[in-house]
C-alpha cells in the first residue's frame, strides 16, 4: 500500500509539474524566436534603407563593406536582390536556398515577409527575414536575411534541461517527503490489518497497539479493540454457559437415568420395550451433553501446543480402536513411511483421530478403513477413507456444522458433533478438516497440520504392533 499511495503522490505532482513545464518551455522557445525574429526584422529594414538609394544608381556594390561586416558580426547570410529576384550581392558567396523563396516572394511583392515558425531542438531550419526595398511606391527589389538558429536551439534546449532538473529535484523532494508521510498514515493500518486477520483466525485476544498516526486511525484501532474485547468476552460466556449448563444437567440427567434403570424391575413384560426406548433416549442425552462440553472445552482450550509425531499418534489410536474394528468385522489399514512431526495441544490430536476413526468405523461394517499418513511440503495430511455409504458434496460441506446429521442417520446413535469438535481443535492447531466424497464411494476426511520444522524433536519409541492392523 505504501508504493501504492507514494505513487499515487507523485503521479500528481508529476501531472502538476507538466502542465506548469509545457506551458514555460513553449513560452521560452517562442519568446527566444521573436526576440532574434524583431533583432533580424530591424536590421532588415535598416540594410534595405540602404540599399534603396544604391539600386536607385545603379551601385548596389557600394554595400559590400557593410554586409560583409554584418555577416561576418552575426554570422548571418545577407543578400540584395532585384525586381526580378536576382540576386545582386550577399554578404557570402551563394544563394540562400529553398528556406528563403517564399520570404524574397513576399518581399518582391511589397509585403514584408510573414513569421517563421517557433524555433525548436528539433527545427534546424533558419530563420528567414526578407524586406522590400521601395523606390516610392515600387519596389525596387528586396534585402533578404537568413539566420541560423543554433544559438537559440542551445539557449532553449539549455532552458529546457533547467526546467526539466527542476521537476525531478521537485519530484525528489516529493517522494523524500511522501515516504515518511506514508509510513505515518499507513502504520496504524498495517496493525489494524494485522490483528483484524490475526482475530479472523480464531484467535480472540488479538489487539492492535495504537501507537502514533492519524487521529481518526487511532481512535479506529481503539474502536477496534474495544470490539475485539467485547467479542472475546461474549464469546468466553457463551463457552461458559454452555459448559456450565452441559455440566449442570450431567448430574439430574444421571439420577434420571438411575431411577428409570431401578423402574424395571417392577415394569410389566409388555411395557419393557418402551423402558428400553426411554433409557437408549438417556443415553443419548448423555452423549449430546458430554459432546457439548467437549465441544466448548475445545473452543476454550488454551494449553501450550508439544510436538507430535502424526504416525505415533495415528498408530496408537488404531491400537485402541482395533477392538472396535474386528468386532464390526472392518479392515483397517495404514499406509504412509516415516515420522513426521506437528505442533498440537497435548491430546488434541488424540481427539481428532478419535472422532474420525469413530465415525469411520461406525459406518462401514464388513468394510475397510485406510489411514494415509503423507507429507507435502510443509503440510503432514491424515487421510481417513472408507467405503461406507458416503455423503453428497452437499453434504460433506455441511458434515462439521453443530448438530447436523444426515437424513439417512437420524436413528444412527451420535450427537452430530464429532466432526464439529474435531474440526474446532485441528483450527485451534493451525490446520484445516477437510471432508470430501472418496471414489467410487464412500467418505475422505483429510486432517491438514502445518509440519513442524526447525527442530528435532524427542524421539518416542514407537507403539507395538496392532493386531488387526495391516500396513501398506
Amino acid at each position: 500500500m505504501r508504493r501504492r499511495l507514494t505513487a499515487l503522490f507523485l503521479g500528481l505532482v508529476a501531472v502538476v509539474l507538466l502542465a506548469v513545464e509545457v506551458p514555460l518551455a513553449a513560452s521560452s522557445a517562442q519568446a527566444r524566436t521573436q526576440q532574434l525574429v524583431i533583432d533580424r526584422t530591424g536590421d532588415t529594414a535598416r540594410l534595405a534603407r540602404l540599399a534603396a538609394p544604391a539600386l536607385a544608381r545603379g551601385a548596389v556594390q557600394t554595400l559590400a563593406p557593410e554586409l560583409a561586416a554584418y555577416g561576418e558580426l552575426y554570422g548571418v547570410l545577407v543578400q540584395v536582390h532585384g525586381a526580378d529576384g536576382e540576386l545582386l550581392l550577399g554578404s557570402a558567396p551563394g544563394r540562400a536556398g529553398e528556406t528563403a523563396a517564399d520570404g524574397l516572394a513576399q518581399a518582391l511583392a511589397g509585403r514584408r515577409s510573414s513569421s517563421p515558425p517557433t524555433v525548436l531542438p528539433w527545427r534546424t531550419d533558419p530563420v528567414v527575414v526578407a524586406e522590400p526595398v521601395l523606390r516610392g511606391s515600387e519596389v525596387a527589389g528586396a534585402v533578404v536575411t537568413v539566420s541560423p538558429t543554433g544559438r537559440v536551439v542551445r539557449g532553449v534546449v539549455g532552458y529546457w534541461l533547467v526546467l526539466a532538473a527542476a521537476g525531478l529535484l521537485t519530484l525528489g523532494l516529493v517522494a523524500l517527503a511522501t515516504f515518511p508521510l506514508s509510513r505515518w498514515i499507513l502504520r496504524p493500518v498495517r496493525r489494524l490489518d494485522d490483528a483484524v486477520h490475526t482475530l479472523t483466525t480464531g484467535d480472540l485476544d488479538a489487539r492492535a497497539e495504537v501507537g502514533a498516526g492519524p487521529p481518526e486511525l487511532r481512535r479506529l484501532i481503539a474502536d477496534f479493540n474495544a470490539m475485539a474485547e467485547a467479542i472475546r468476552t461474549s464469546s468466553a460466556q457463551q463457552r461458559a454457559l454452555v459448559a456450565d449448563v452441559s455440566h449442570t444437567l450431567r448430574n439430574p440427567l444421571t439420577a434420571l437415568q438411575l431411577r428409570v434403570d431401578a423402574l424395571e424391575a417392577g415394569l410389566l413384560p409388555a411395557a419393557r420395550a418402551d423402558h428400553r426406548l426411554a433409557m437408549a433416549e438417556i443415553d443419548r442425552l448423555t452423549q449430546v451433553l458430554d459432546d457439548t462440553l467437549a465441544m466448548a472445552r475445545a473452543a476454550d482450550d488454551r494449553s501450550a501446543p508439544v510436538a507430535v509425531d502424526v504416525r505415533e499418534c495415528v498408530r496408537g489410536r488404531l491400537r485402541m480402536w482395533s477392538d472396535a474394528a474386528a468386532a464390526g468385522g472392518t479392515e483397517v489399514r495404514l499406509a504412509g513411511e516415516g515420522s513426521c512431526w506437528v505442533l498440537a495441544s497435548p491430546g488434541a490430536l488424540d481427539q481428532v483421530l478419535d472422532a474420525v476413526l469413530h465415525n469411520a468405523l461406525r459406518f462401514t461394517p464388513d468394510g475397510t478403513v485406510t489411514v494415509q499418513v503423507d507429507l507435502a511440503g510443509d503440510v503432514v495430511e491424515v487421510q481417513v477413507v472408507d467405503d461406507g455409504p458416503g455423503l453428497t458434496p452437499q453434504e460433506c460441506a455441511a458434515a462439521t456444522r453443530r448438530f447436523w446429521r444426515g437424513a439417512d442417520q437420524q436413528n444412527v446413535p451420535g450427537s452430530g458433533l464429532g466432526l464439529a469438535i474435531a474440526a474446532a481443535l485441528v483450527a485451534r492447531c493451525g490446520g484445516r478438516l477437510a471432508v470430501t466424497p472418496a471414489w467410487p464411494h464412500g467418505l475422505c476426511v483429510a486432517v491438514r497440520l502445518p509440519r513442524l520444522t526447525g527442530a528435532t524433536p524427542p524421539v518416542v519409541p514407537a507403539y507395538p504392533p496392532t493386531p488387526g492392523l495391516a500396513a501398506r
